[in-house]
């Protein structure tokens, strides 16, 4: 199998190591450490600073690598830039007012379809060199919407108690009364997806590694951190991995692919992108930890004599503080695009509508 001539967004090393194989690294590590993962189910400090901080907070910033940081995308896109994070606190404030519950519930359902369409997006990146007819591309569509919405519903209907996205309460519970149907649905998917691909393979004589390498880790990885294993520490590495390492190279590689014809990831370049993202998510977890949640003092050190402010400055702090997340949301929903006549990550063909 000819490897180069897959429809890799950097090359086979680069995608393989930081968009495909990070959906699996935390089963790799899982494996070979049975017994740590048995006795440790909850998110220490540690494992918080390196998942929830460096990754998952942090790859809300790589947003200003992309678009804020990138003087073309934002001459381009300066209204929407302005416009939507402003939009943005004053709806957060709206519903943190009406109701504390429903802004972080909201704002957990609006988080679990931008993490639901990266991985669409990222097949249809993938797919971008493929001529597929109407019915092929629905069975892709629904084979990617099935791998993450399945275990998700199953989430609603038996773990609603077990597990939460950002506060306790924040998804409701839905009956298991159609749990079979449900069931029947996903594996019925992932057969027609199979059986497709495997036509397509014997009728083109090609096979897209990277695009089902890329369907099978989220299968994998979403069943897995949801259904499979029940621990909060294994649920938030399957799910905090998986998304934002990807995610993080995917605006690194864009931005090298545009300055150069060549993309060498160059390690002092990529150490600064990975710095500046870092230190802003640790200032921005250090405010949360001082007004909010106040629950890693071990890690905030600095921040540990600050006093929470009385409830009605909450109603700005919280909206302000999920301003990064709720923004990013957002323009996640229409910044990647794919130029098929450069074959490069850019900005002429929606992969995201």
């Amino acid at each position: 199998m000819n490897l180069k001539n897959q429809p890799w967004l950097s090359s086979a090393r680069i995608d393989s190591l930081f968009i495909l194989f990070p959906a699996i690294l935390p089963l790799i590590i899982i494996t070979l450490f049975p017994g740590y993962f048995d006795r440790q189910t909850s998110v220490t400090s540690v494992w918080w600073v390196i998942l929830v901080l460096n990754i998952d907070v942090a790859h809300v910033y790589s947003t200003l690598f992309r678009f804020y940081w990138d003087k073309d995308a934002f001459r381009q896109y300066k209204t929407h830039l302005i416009v939507i994070p402003v939009v943005a606190f004053i709806l957060g404030t709206v519903l943190h007012y009406i109701d504390g519950m429903l802004f972080w519930r909201i704002l957990a359902y609006v988080a679990v379809f931008h993490f639901v369409r990266q991985q669409f997006g990222f097949m249809r990146l993938y797919s971008r060199k493929n001529s597929y007819n109407k019915f092929e591309r629905i069975i892709d569509s629904a084979a990617i919407y099935s791998a993450t919405l399945y275990p998700l519903v199953y989430w609603h209907m038996y773990y609603i108690d077990q597990f939460n996205w950002f506060v306790k309460g924040d998804f409701v519970s839905i009956p298991d009364t159609l749990a079979p149907v449900f069931t029947i649905l996903y594996v019925v998917i992932a057969m027609l997806y199979v059986a497709k691909e495997v036509i397509a393979s014997i009728k083109t004589g090609r096979f897209n590694v990277p695009k089902n390498a890329l369907l099978a880790g989220t299968y994998i990885s979403w069943y897995a951190g949801i259904i499979l294993f029940k621990g909060d520490l294994i649920f938030t590495m399957l799910n905090v991995i998986a998304h934002g390492i990807p995610y993080m190279a995917l605006v690194y590689i864009y931005g090298e692919k545009k300055n150069k014809e060549a993309f060498k990831f160059p390690w002092r370049s990529v150490t600064v992108f990975v710095v500046t993202i870092s230190a802003l998510a640790y200032f921005e977890e250090g405010l949360w930890d001082a007004f909010v949640w106040r629950d890693h003092p071990d890690v905030f050190p600095l921040t540990g004599n600050i006093h929470t402010s009385t409830a009605p400055w909450m109603l700005i702090i919280v909206p302000l503080l999920a301003l990064p997340q709720i923004t990013h949301y957002v323009l996640d929903g229409f910044i990647w695009k794919v130029s098929k006549e450069k074959n490069v990550i850019d900005e002429r063909v929606s992969v995201l509508r």
